[in-house]
């Protein structure tokens, strides 16, 4: 008798774990279409800061490294 309430347990484990499954996806999907426009716009906008930074930095490391190139000689150079 031991044995058979043992898988009625685990069996109802199991169910237990796909109805809290399904209740996530349920509040995922419903995030998703409530918020779905607002993260949109704001990784946009993320990605548009993150491309403008990007290309800031790479502005003045190429300044940087022609001024640092001016002041290297070059072998043999006196």
């Amino acid at each position: 008798m031991n044995k058979i309430m043992m898988r009625a347990h685990k069996g109802a484990t199991f169910i237990e774990y796909a109805l809290l499954a399904g209740l996530v996806a349920i509040v995922v999907a419903a995030a998703a279409m409530l918020f779905g426009d607002r993260l949109t716009g704001l990784f946009s906008s993320t990605s548009d800061t993150t491309k403008s930074v990007t290309e800031t930095v790479q502005k003045v490391d190429l300044k940087q490294g022609l001024e640092k190139a001016k002041d290297v000689k070059l072998d043999g150079a006196k």
